[in-house]
């Protein structure tokens, strides 16, 4: 197990809250990601394995999202910001982005960071992908049959 229980607590409470998408095994993530040079966080697969891509906070991108999110799935999402010209996307995995469209980017060292489009400055939002998570996903109650 790659979270700790009780941030899954958490985040179950938080997906029963905003939606679930369509979960993914790490073999389909892997072929998805396929060519893009990307390590794929344990945390990051273990919750797209347990939710599918959802919102929990952050928005967190999978193969198939919760209607919460853009229908666009987390590889197609870091090939487009590479595309774009993103080049902290170049990182690592785009998982998803903020408000203001930046990027978040689950990078092959660890750290997850993003860039601002206003001034290009790259910044370290989390010193891990667990630790995003246990920043950004609310303290809720446990879903109902689970207290």
């Amino acid at each position: 197990m790659a979270l700790p229980p009780d941030l899954l607590a958490r985040l179950d409470a938080a997906v029963a809250l905003y939606g679930a998408g369509e979960p993914a095994t790490r073999g389909q993530l892997e072929e998805a990601v396929r060519g893009l040079g990307v390590a794929l966080d344990p945390g990051y697969v273990e919750l797209v394995e347990r939710h599918g891509g959802c919102f929990v906070g952050v928005p967190v991108h999978g193969l198939r999202n919760a209607p919460l999110l853009e229908d666009t799935d987390v590889a197609t999402l870091t090939r487009t910001f590479r595309t774009d010209g993103w080049d902290v996307a170049e990182e690592g995995l785009v998982i998803g982005f903020d408000g203001s469209g930046n990027p978040l980017v689950v990078t092959n060292d660890g750290p997850v960071v993003t860039s601002d489009h206003d001034t290009g400055e790259r910044y370290v939002l989390a010193e891990t992908f667990a630790d995003l998570l246990d920043q950004n996903v609310p303290d809720l109650a446990p879903p109902e049959g689970e207290r």
